[in-house]
């Protein structure tokens, strides 16, 4: 059991225990899934990722890291730390989510959106879309000079953390909507 004291052994084991599990699948009479339930697959996964590390930033990190000192924030900003490697996560989880959105997105409109809860999908996309701009383009550039990747006065690296925290703030408040939008499209129809 030695796999699971190494996170990234852990995750190579859950990937091996799904092959296992969709060859148990294939040999009882079942099929394998296509590539269209795959990318859905890997949507939902890297969307838990996301929004995971958008909550635990804005319900843990952030509200933990209020009466911090600037020492303390340097050692917990440096190379390495778990705030960086959380921001890398949290950047891949977005783009990732995208990446395999789009692939959903591209299905949806080769079938016409000849599918019941299409509006639903689109204002949710719409949602995930803002979000994913919100953290490419306005939270980690901003984010880069809070942590100290990026040179900034104390004035420009306190800007910058108000910058990155309302756009983190405005995520938080789409992803409620998104998410459920998300699942309302396949699961319970809001929008006929």
């Amino acid at each position: 059991m030695g796999f699971l004291t190494d996170h990234k052994k852990t995750i190579i084991a859950g990937f091996i225990l799904l092959a296992i599990i969709l060859g148990a699948a294939i040999g009882t009479g079942g099929s394998l899934p296509d590539s269209y339930d795959f990318s859905r697959y890997f949507h939902v996964l890297s969307g838990i990722i996301w929004i995971g590390l958008l909550y635990y930033f804005n319900f843990v990190q952030v509200p933990s890291l209020g009466g911090v000192t600037p020492e303390t924030k340097a050692d917990i900003f440096k190379e390495g730390s778990i705030v960086r490697r959380a921001l890398f996560w949290f950047r891949m989880g977005a783009h990732s989510t995208l990446l395999f959105g789009t692939i959903l997105l591209v299905g949806l409109f080769g079938d016409k959106l000849n599918h019941g809860g299409s509006m639903d999908i689109m204002i949710g996309a719409t949602f995930a879309i803002i979000m994913w701009f919100n953290v490419t383009f306005i939270i980690w550039p901003n984010q880069k000079k809070v942590i100290g990747m990026v040179e900034a006065t104390a004035d420009e690296k306190a800007a910058a953390g108000k910058k990155a925290l309302m756009a983190s703030r405005i995520n938080t408040l789409l992803s409620i909507p998104m998410l459920f939008l998300m699942f309302s499209s396949t699961h319970f129809q809001i929008f006929g």
